[in-house]
């Protein structure tokens, strides 16, 4: 039964006087309502109490509406945001609609914000430039809405809800996720954030309703971000530190739930290509993690990559990598920094062992770096070091000093390799360690990749995208991610860089290599092989 059922049942069991009463309440509450929702999911997601909401999941749900009305109608000062600057047009003619129709004036389209007569404010603006998130510090709102939330990067929509916050008494202040579901991994991080309602393998996944609340607190690891759920709202102690769990639901709506839009929105939908009808028709959260035209890594190779390490887990036991000999340790250097300092070891057989990582925090010098090293190596291996920007250079001439040999490795460096499967070349090193391990990972090469499994990981392995540059494949730089995903990739390069010291150090087991260089001929697409 939904919010409104539950309430005219109980209106109509009400004596005539006591209806009555109720109807002159209701009359002077809505006379100065500008904009009313429809029944179902959206009157659900007006009077919701969480302080997190997603709402929406199928198009045509109403999700710009319950923004306009929720910020006409419940709050005083309120931020409004998509992704570009373009993209806020719409939302803005919508608003203008609604405030016509009531006799108000419209936004102001030069400042993009919108004042009342009793003093409300309502801004508007856009995330999609590095840095833009920053601009709204220390600007209060008590309703800040994200259309389209699956665009916006999640570390931008932290930053601006630290400032959620009123000092109007007994202001409901809260944050609104409008959004259709994920496409090509983009905003993934809903996934995880509203994992009870959406994430068929989270463990509290079908124990939930829709419009439950449910409790939680973020933790920050380095740059990453992890929901941490708990039993209520009550203060507790989570890693040393007391903290106040904030409510959180999910309120799914689609086209069925809006009588405004009718079987002509519905076949249009209709014959959007998959995944994206699947994804927009039926508000399922997994259906659009497509990967990215131009991304580096097809998920479907890593999913493989780490099946095959379950496998072998599952019939020689949780140990199973560590009687192989060691080849190679891939180390990347966190020395102080937010990232995280990564060891990842590739054993025999193209086994990676499980991943090590510390804080930076925790490896500020080169000693404690070496230290890390010195404990996980073994069997002579080889020791990768990510000297790019000279952050391993403590780590290496520790490990020097105590006679263990280091490959300083340096993404920036020139190559003369090409692709196996064409004579196209790479821009730097970095270009050439990522495809080299895009083909090792390929179904058709046979090199049985094995990697430990991780959402992390796999997260990091699909991250990267590569452009032609000239004649040559250029992978997007490390900082160039961070910028868009708001995380370093730090298990991945660890992974790269194992991978690469073992490829330049034994080409024959790896069956092609830096060898003798090929020329790179005139430019082919790579899209021509992928």
């Amino acid at each position: 039964m939904s919010l409104a059922d539950d309430l005219l049942s109980r209106f109509g069991a009400q004596p005539k006087q006591k209806k009555q009463q109720i109807m002159r309440t209701l009359d002077r509450m809505l006379k100065d309502q500008i904009w009313i929702p429809n029944e179902g999911p959206q009157t659900e997601a007006y009077f919701s109490r969480a302080d997190l909401l997603l709402y929406g999941g199928q198009a045509g749900g109403g999700k710009t509406d319950l923004i306009v009305g929720l910020a006409l109608n419940a709050h005083k000062r309120v931020g409004i945001f998509r992704q570009q600057v373009g993209e806020l047009k719409g939302l803005i003619d919508r608003m203008d609609q609604v405030l016509l129709q009531a006799g108000r004036k419209p936004v102001s389209r030069s400042a993009n914000q919108w004042t009342g007569a009793d003093g409300a404010k309502i801004e508007f603006g856009h995330l999609e430039k590095s840095g833009a998130h920053k601009s709204w510090q220390g600007r209060d709102h008590d309703l800040k809405c994200f259309d389209e939330a699956s665009q916006i990067a999640p570390h931008k929509i932290l930053y601006v809800m630290s400032w959620l916050r009123s000092a109007i008494p007994g202001q409901h202040c809260r944050t609104v996720l409008a959004s259709n579901p994920p496409m090509g991994g983009e905003g993934d991080y809903l996934l995880e954030w509203f994992g009870p309602w959406v994430d068929p393998m989270h463990r509290l996944y079908g124990t939930v309703k829709p419009g439950e609340l449910l409790w939680a607190v973020f933790e920050s690891e380095g740059e990453d971000i992890r929901t941490i759920w708990c039993d209520g709202p009550e203060p507790q102690m989570i890693n040393g530190r007391l903290r106040t769990p904030r409510s959180r639901s999910f309120i799914p709506a689609g086209l069925g739930n809006n009588p405004f839009l009718g079987e002509d929105y519905r076949a249009q939908l209709d014959s959007m290509p998959e995944p994206l009808r699947t994804a927009l028709l039926t508000g399922d959260f997994l259906a659009g993690r497509s990967d990215h035209a131009r991304q580096v890594i097809p998920a479907d190779w890593i999913v493989a990559a780490q099946a095959r390490w379950l496998g072998a887990r599952h019939r020689h036991g949780e140990s199973h990598w560590r009687r192989r000999r060691m080849l190679s340790l891939g180390v990347d250097v966190a020395q102080g920094g937010a990232d995280s300092t990564t060891l990842a070891p590739l054993m025999e057989g193209n086994v990676f062992g499980t991943i090590t990582r510390a804080k930076g925090v925790d490896t500020r010098d080169g000693p404690a770096v070496g230290g890390m090293v010195v404990q996980m190596m073994r069997d002579s291996c080889a020791v990768a070091v990510d000297m790019t920007g000279g952050w391993g250079g403590g780590a290496r001439l520790h490990l020097e000093n105590n006679h263990i040999p280091v490959t300083g490795m340096v993404a920036s460096q020139g190559s003369n390799a090409v692709t196996r499967d064409s004579r196209i070349g790479f821009a730097n090193r970095r270009a050439e360690w990522w495809w080299r391990f895009r083909e090792a990972l390929d179904p058709k090469s046979g090199d049985g990749v094995a990697l430990p499994p991780g959402a992390r990981l796999a997260a990091e392995l699909a991250a990267p995208r590569w452009k032609l540059l000239g004649r040559k494949i250029l992978i997007e730089s490390k900082d160039d991610i961070r910028a868009r995903l708001g995380r370093s990739t730090d298990e991945a390069d660890a992974v790269i860089m194992a991978w690469a010291a073992r490829f330049e150090a034994d080409t024959r087991a790896l069956g092609h290599g830096s060898g003798p260089e090929l020329e790179a001929e005139p430019y082919t697409d790579p899209h021509d092989y992928l």
